[in-house]
């Protein structure tokens, strides 16, 4: 198969899948790892990306590792679990969220230009969170509006188009550099970062939906350096700056059945960015075996639509009230023989959401920790199939949410398992 006909086949598909794959997280709203290699690995690469996806994910220097030209094609399929509930006074209930496979794509393509440089543009599916929570009159958290919320649907998908480019400053130093093209979508029922619609006489309060959207672009940049200390050892460090995009607008109405303005149209916009991302990692070869382990920290404390958190005197949410997380991540992979890879992993991630933001993000619960990854990797000539397989364990966190009729207790709990599957090839050999 030709690279052109490669190109034309497969560049729609991605595409395709882009447009209609919301994505759900593991580290805050991030996927722990792109692609079967990457996951597979616990995430880790700065220092060793492993393949030509996770180095558009990590540090944009491997791609310097690649020779000759490459496509990578790749699936995830995850499926998310995620409950709610609550307790006020002797009230208490407990629901789960509507859950499907999700279906995440990331593409990748890179060629070398001459004996040092290369190029290459991915497109990543690479972070986002959702839920499906029907109305509940047994759980007061989405008990009828508007003593509830009533039923509570969120979806959040993000993706970015990365030209990249990498130079071999020497031998031993690699530097790599990418631009980041940003879309995102993000709808939110009820929406309230927009003041409710506040009836004084009933005292009742309703937020609006927002969900009529066309989504928001964005742009940021990466940077990183790969070093061969030794045969045996490599360094690495990446650095992703804030994906700052357009505010997210919305068409919606009034809500408030009791209110002169009910159904009467209103525009809502958001604020939200996504945070800079500082990584570095360390890689060590012995033989057939390689370890890799990285350590990444997340910036949602400084970032527009995360950092701020609690109502203002209207009762608009100002934000999720996210904190800054590290995140660490280790991988080991084992050649048998040449054609034959197998991977294991682990992730840790701190929780982003304080418990008393636990009612405020029924809409984003981002609180998975703890991950352990499996896979595998098989090479026939110019093509190599991967597939790897995660489990993200259970966790929850409660808190409080303060209403003008006493407190009620919110508890949010996620657990996710995924299974990856890529396909990399030289196009020039098929």
């Amino acid at each position: 198969m030709s690279f052109s006909r490669c190109v034309r086949f497969y560049l729609p598909v991605a595409l395709f899948l882009f447009a209609t794959s919301p994505a759900s997280a593991t580290d805050g709203h991030f996927l722990h790892g792109v692609g079967a290699v990457n996951s597979a690995m616990g995430g880790a690469g700065v220092a060793a990306p492993g393949d030509l996806l996770g180095s558009f994910y990590l540090n944009p220097a491997g791609l310097v590792c690649e020779h000759g030209t490459r496509i990578s094609l790749g699936f995830e399929l995850m499926k998310p679990q995620r409950t709610v509930s609550s307790e006020f006074g002797t009230f208490a209930g407990r629901t789960t969220s509507k859950s499907d496979f999700t279906p995440i794509p990331a593409f990748g393509w890179a060629t070398r230009i001459g004996e040092r440089l290369s190029f290459g543009v991915g497109m990543l599916g690479i972070g986002g969170f959702g839920v499906d929570y029907p109305a509940d009159p047994t759980n007061p958290v989405l008990g009828p509006r508007p003593q509830g919320f009533g039923q509570v649907a969120s979806n959040f998908q993000f993706m970015k188009i990365m030209p990249s480019f990498a130079y071999e400053v020497t031998d031993d130093l690699y530097f790599g550099a990418a631009l980041n093209l940003d879309w995102a979508s993000l709808q939110v029922d009820p929406m309230p970062i927009a003041p409710p619609a506040y009836d004084p006489g009933s005292g009742t309060a309703f937020y609006s939906r927002a969900t009529a959207t066309d989504g928001a672009f964005g742009m940021g940049f990466q940077a990183g350096v790969l070093y061969r200390a030794t045969e045996q050892v490599r360094l690495g460090l990446s650095y992703t700056s804030p994906q700052w995009f357009q505010d997210f607008e919305y068409n919606a109405v009034h809500e408030n059945p009791n209110l002169g303005n009910f159904q009467n149209a209103r525009e809502i916009s958001f604020a939200m960015d996504v945070p800079a991302v500082y990584a570095g990692g360390v890689a060590l070869t012995l033989g057939d075996i390689l370890w890799t382990g990285d350590a990444r920290y997340i910036t949602y404390s400084r970032t527009d639509g995360f950092s701020d958190s609690g109502m203002d005197a209207t009762g608009a949410v100002l934000g999720f009230g996210w904190e800054d997380i590290w995140v660490l991540a280790s991988g080991v992979q084992f050649r048998p023989v040449d054609r034959v890879a197998l991977r294991g992993g682990y992730n840790f991630t701190q929780n982003p959401i304080p418990a008393e933001q636990s009612a405020f993000n029924v809409p984003a619960p981002a609180i998975v920790q703890h991950h352990v990854t499996l896979g595998f990797g098989l090479t026939f000539g110019d093509l190599t199939v991967d597939a790897g397989y995660y489990h993200a364990f259970a966790n929850e966190i409660t808190g409080v949410m303060t209403t003008p009729q006493g407190d009620m207790t919110v508890t949010n709990e996620m657990s996710e398992d995924a299974v990856l599957l890529s396909f990399s090839f030289l196009p020039g050999g098929m």
